[in-house]
């Protein structure tokens, strides 16, 4: 016996019985869900639902072809077919009891940039009655100012000239739906699974947009025959790594060039919009409601949130992973008063109880040293995650006149780590689209402070709230000349 199998087909029952495989035979799938961006969230979350709809259920009918349209994809591309879709999703849960499982979801996988024209053909296939997303913020093209769609973006202006090879998720979108009508056949429902705001709401708007530009004829056929449902995705998938890839080999005798590592806990709620069918969801844990905004309110702002400030304030002390932060009482208390003052009140729609327990939950899922998060990941592109996760809520609370103080020190400590210097004189490296402009109004901050709060496309008119900017201040000159956990102690004294 060899001391490992490479992960495919051929092998997949060849692999010891301590690692959990498929009981369901693959080649009786039938592909109805195209998802475009083979992330690991995706591959952690909704690959995983539909794998367990597909071994409980026998629901044969929801395979996936997965689709990745990036030139820096190719490399996902690639393993997953040399593995015949098959990969290993490790599941590591706080208590130490772990999962290691073989997903059988995806059953087929194309490659957009090496055969464009073979992407849009099967996405104008009448047995796709769902394409999902996993595209990040990027694949969007928003404005980084207004947040509506960028129509002058460069990529959107060189699909109006290669419309066959285009450079966008709407051009391969676009020529798709066009096919589809000209051969008769409905269109589907299109669902994001990103982490932005209104998701369902968001790419709508924005298609309809580029449509508009690039085929204004096929909008009325568009807009009759799509639905976009808006989601919310909840579940902490890490980066792998090679320690995790050596484990499964010498511990599993399986050889995965690519697993996905994640915590056990999972959520995924869905407004109830589809075009035609959809899988049954709920089976497998999936919520289906009318409207998503509570639901994702809170995770935007209670979860997304306290990753980042754990991030920006466990790095500039030295940290570098989660579960460090999130064990450390002093940094916990402070996010603890943030959300119990400043985020809470502004969860509308939600019972008191389902916001503790989401809370109570939420440091378990932190505190989870097997996750081994790196805070370089959650710190990066912060510049699009703090004015979705942290302002809003600051936004809402200046409206009512109640409480901003923590969210000031938040923005103060954000400012200082754009200075790439924690409390142990180490550098970090700031991984951002604006880093430039971070740096820059970092270091300018130094003699004007209110100057960091100028950067138009980030805070807006933040800079004119006497109250916040004041409170901004205050904290900025108290971060640059203590160290972090002494300014927090500080902090949370007089909270007490």
């Amino acid at each position: 016996m060899p001391d490992f199998f490479y992960l495919n087909t051929e092998n997949i029952n060849s692999l010891p019985e301590n690692i959990i495989t498929p009981i369901y035979d693959r080649d009786k799938i039938k592909t109805s869900i195209i998802h475009i961006g083979v992330t690991d969230s995706h591959r952690a979350h909704q690959a995983h639902y539909l794998h367990n709809l597909i071994e409980h259920y026998n629901e044969l009918n929801y395979g996936i072809c997965a689709v990745d349209l990036l030139d820096s994809d190719r490399k996902i591309y690639n393993i997953l077919k040399d593995q015949d879709g098959l990969y290993t999703l490790m599941i590591k849960d706080a208590s130490g009891s772990h999962q290691n499982k073989i997903i059988g979801s995806i059953v087929e996988y194309l490659y957009g940039p090496e055969n464009p024209i073979a992407v849009i053909e099967r996405m104008a296939k009448s047995d796709i009655k769902i394409i999902s997303l996993t595209i990040a913020e990027d694949g969007y093209h928003l404005n980084e100012i207004t947040g509506e769609f960028n129509i002058n973006h460069p990529e959107v202006e060189e699909d109006t000239i290669n419309k066959f090879n285009p450079k966008t998720v709407y051009g391969y979108l676009t020529q798709a739906f066009k096919l589809r009508k000209k051969r008769g056949l409905p269109g589907c429902t299109i669902l994001s699974c990103d982490n932005i705001k209104s998701n369902g709401d968001t790419i709508k708007r924005s298609f309809f947009d580029y449509v508009e530009k690039n085929e204004p004829d096929l909008l009325p056929w568009i807009i009759n025959n799509t639905s976009f449902p808006n989601t919310m995705v909840d579940r902490i998938t890490t980066v792998t790594n090679s320690k995790d890839i050596d484990y499964l080999k010498k511990g599993f005798a399986t050889y995965d060039q690519w697993p996905v590592v994640c915590e056990s806990f999972t959520d995924w709620i869905i407004e109830d919009n589809f075009l035609f069918e959809k899988p049954n969801w709920e089976k497998v844990g999936v919520r289906f409601v009318k409207n998503i905004a509570p639901f994702e309110n809170m995770k935007l702002h209670v979860l997304n949130a306290g990753h980042s400030i754990l991030g920006i304030l466990g790095t500039l002390h030295g940290y570098t992973k989660v579960h460090e932060v999130a064990n450390n009482d002093d940094f916990m208390l402070f996010l603890e008063n943030y959300l119990t003052l400043e985020v809470s009140p502004t969860l509308t729609n939600i019972k008191p109880e389902a916001i503790t327990l989401y809370k109570e939950e939420l440091t378990t899922r932190f505190k989870n040293p097997y996750i081994n998060d790196k805070l370089s990941r959650v710190c990066k592109e912060s510049s699009t995650k703090i004015p979705i996760f942290i302002l809003p809520t600051v936004s809402k609370q200046l409206e009512t006149n109640k409480a901003i103080d923590c969210a000031a020190f938040i923005i103060a400590a954000w400012c200082k780590y754009n200075d790439g210097v924690d409390d142990q004189e180490n550098s970090f490296q700031i991984i951002d689209s604006l880093s430039n402009k971070l740096i820059r109004s970092a270091a300018r901050s130094h003699q004007n402070p209110e100057l960091f709060l100028g950067i138009d496309s980030i805070f807006k008119d933040l800079n004119k709230e006497t109250l916040f900017v004041e409170k901004f201040i205050e904290n900025l000159k108290m971060i640059r000349k203590a160290p972090i956990k002494k300014c927090i102690q500080i902090f949370n004294s007089k909270i007490e």
